[in-house]
């Protein structure tokens, strides 16, 4: 299952890239972007690839909360390094929190994870997660 989550992440964040064009210049050691950016040598760090996954699976995601498991919150799990004899006390702990992680009718991706990372630095046992990511 944690496998099969792990892929679903980096899918879901290779998709994300797909929209960078990266041009490398063989008799230079410079990198450019199509955005006028330079590339950082790794694609994507934690918290972008956690941003990436929320936002590209947030209706699903927020399905998943409401209900307390899922394979959506699995993976954001797993992208938290939540270990896995707490997953079931993550779980729970989104569910118990939806009413504040959506607020609003119209809350956004970014919005839902600011609140998370709030909500679980409040939480001695999760607050490890925030300063991770």
């Amino acid at each position: 299952m944690q496998s099969i989550s792990r892929m679903l992440v980096l899918l879901s964040c290779g998709f994300s890239l797909l929209a960078c064009t990266v041009v490398t210049d063989p008799s230079s050691s410079s990198r450019s972007t199509s955005g006028g950016e330079s590339a950082p040598s790794t694609a994507l760090n934690k918290h972008q690839q956690i941003s990436a996954f929320v936002a590209a699976n947030f209706s699903r995601l927020k399905e998943d909360m409401a209900a307390g498991q899922g394979e959506y919150l699995t993976s954001l799990a797993t992208l938290l390094d939540v270990e896995r004899e707490q997953q079931a006390d993550f779980f729970a702990f989104t569910q118990q929190h939806f009413a504040i992680l959506f607020s609003a009718e119209d809350t956004t991706a970014d919005q839902m994870l600011a609140s998370l990372y709030r909500q679980l630095a409040a939480q001695p046992q999760f607050s490890r997660l925030v300063a991770l990511s």
